[in-house]
């Protein structure tokens, strides 16, 4: 039962025109309800395509297969891979927050915050992870001797944490920052730092360095270490920024491993 474009010929009459022409077109309605689900156009539902340009669909990534969107709309490859929007670079915004969100590797999280001194991050620790962060502050305040912190499942633990510090200035100056291991939480640096670091929350570590500034016209750099050397809680949330003041500015997460 072939398919036969254009079935009616009314400029060319024949013998038995009608009957044949007519059983074409029977023919070409046959073969065209075969595209709908049970052969019926009623159903307004086409089948499912076999292949789209030769290439069949699958949940599992591979060579020359398609992969859906999941039912968020997100394109999910797998927990090793990047998730990713049809245009966008998938980002999770969690200001305001109110559960802890498990961030997936290549995953980021978007935190902004106004006139607090208290940030909680609401992300969930999956075992062994390692996060890169990002701490812009959208004001300046000159603090000194007095720190922010990161307070692993948002709150704080007696003489667990140690912590090291140097600076340097533009005014001349250059030194350690008070150091020790009897700390209650992860320290990063006093004044208005600027922070990007590295969260493993196997090893219980932070590492990273500070941009500052201090006075006009100066600026200061500097790096840190800072360590959760007690095992006896598990680190299950990442916890929240602690200020030592009301502060404005944003923060981005995002999972490396």
């Amino acid at each position: 039962m072939p398919y036969t474009k254009r079935p009616f010929q009314p400029e060319t009459p024949y013998t038995n025109q009608v009957r044949i022409e007519l059983n074409k077109a029977n023919d070409n309605f046959d073969i065209l309800s075969q595209a709908f689900v049970s052969n019926n156009p009623e159903t307004l539902k086409v089948k499912e395509a076999d292949t789209v340009d030769g290439f069949h669909a699958s949940l599992t990534p591979g060579p020359n297969v398609i992969v859906p969107l999941n039912t968020s709309g997100v394109l999910d490859l797998s927990g090793a891979y990047v998730k990713s929007n049809v245009y966008t670079f998938r980002r999770v915004d969690l200001t305001g927050a109110s559960q802890d969100y498990a961030l997936q590797v290549g995953e980021e999280a978007y935190i902004s915050f106004s006139n607090v001194n208290l940030v909680p991050l609401r992300i969930a620790v999956a075992g062994g992870a390692v996060y890169e962060m990002l701490l812009l502050f959208s004001v300046n305040l000159n603090l000194t001797s007095v720190y922010h912190r990161l307070l692993a499942n948002n709150t704080t633990y007696s003489d667990s944490f140690s912590y090291a510090s140097l600076y340097w200035n533009s005014g001349g100056d250059s030194g350690w920052v008070p150091y020790g291991t009897g700390f209650d939480s992860f320290y990063f640096y006093p004044q208005t730092p600027n922070i990007r670091c590295i969260i493993d929350t196997g090893m219980r570590h932070i590492w990273g360095n500070i941009l500052y500034v201090y006075g006009e016209p100066h600026v200061g750099y500097g790096i840190f270490s800072s360590r959760w050397h007690s095992n006896l809680s598990t680190w299950t949330s990442l916890g929240s920024l602690s200020f030592p003041a009301n502060m404005s500015g944003k923060v981005i997460i995002r999972r490396l491993f």
